[in-house]
């Protein structure tokens, strides 16, 4: 498994993926610089509410596209590799940069507060065991939603899958966190969990008395919930991805065997070995198994 989470590492090299795990951090800390008094506070609401389904999204999109892009996995899916670990590298791949981003903005958080405590004599809003706890829970609560991003891009297309997933976490997730049905809607976890967690309630002030409370006994079994979700979705999901292969080679075969009825009368695999014919054969079809099945 190893390798083939390095394999994804290597393919995203110097891409813009690696550039938006800072990027997008970075991007919702400078849109609250110039509100000292409310810097913590707006910068973790701006993130959950706004930002961090929009860079979820996209990171998805981008890691799924690199081997969806023109070539639709025929890359992949010629060489002797299992589908499957291709498929959970992808999602442990976009673990690793959704948790780097939330990282990102957790210390930044806690530096700016710092800083303007000791400049502008403003106390922190958002103490950095909260900030911890905070980013644990938005990571934990949200990362269900990545085999399902995966999954969406590879059958609906790009724009389909950034419009509704993105749009789908900014209404569900700001609304529904305010009803008492909040748990059975996944979109509405992340905002809900950061009323006990940081103190921030959906709309981004601060609770007052028992606004939204949430006991510690519920927000664990949301986090427990949200870790079967993301096993249920990628096991299903990994069952997709490898049912395309099957598709490919049926389809290989059947070209060939066509191919073979009405052009040739004889296989490539009868072809001597070293030949020039049976090189050009090679080099054109790399899967030569596929010939072995032609009578």
């Amino acid at each position: 498994m190893k390798n083939y989470i390095s394999s994804e590492y290597l393919k995203h090299k110097n891409t813009f993926a690696k550039k938006l795990v800072w990027l997008a951090p970075i991007l919702t800390l400078c849109l609250n610089v110039l509100t000292p008094m409310w810097y913590q506070q707006n910068s973790y609401n701006w993130w959950y509410v706004f930002l961090y389904p929009g860079c979820l999204t996209l990171l998805s999109i981008l890691i799924i596209q690199r081997d969806n892009g023109k070539l639709k996995f025929r890359a992949i899916l010629s060489l002797p590799v299992d589908l499957k670990k291709v498929w959970y590298a992808k999602i442990i791949t976009c673990i690793i940069y959704i948790v780097l981003a939330n990282t990102i903005l957790m210390l930044c958080n806690v530096a700016g507060g710092f800083i303007i405590q000791h400049i502008f004599d403003i106390p922190m809003t958002i103490s950095p065991m909260q900030a911890l706890f905070g980013t644990l829970c938005i990571i934990l609560a949200s990362i269900w939603n990545i085999p399902l991003c995966l999954w969406f891009t590879k059958k609906v297309g790009v724009f389909a899958t950034l419009i509704l997933n993105v749009g789908m976490s900014f209404m569900l997730g700001t609304l529904g966190a305010n009803t008492s049905f909040w748990f059975i809607c996944p979109y509405s976890w992340v905002t809900r969990l950061m009323v006990p967690t940081l103190g921030t309630l959906p709309n981004g002030e601060s609770v007052t008395g028992s606004a939204l409370s949430t006991p510690l006994p519920l927000v664990i079994m949301t986090i427990c919930l949200s870790l079967l979700l993301l096993y249920t979705i990628s096991k299903s999901t990994a069952k997709s991805f490898i049912k395309q292969e099957e598709f490919y080679h049926d389809r290989n075969f059947k070209k060939q065997w066509i191919f073979r009825k009405n052009r040739l009368l004889w296989s490539p695999a009868d072809l001597p070995t070293g030949s020039s014919r049976h090189r050009a054969w090679s080099q054109r079809c790399p899967n030569r198994q596929l010939f072995q099945k032609i009578p």
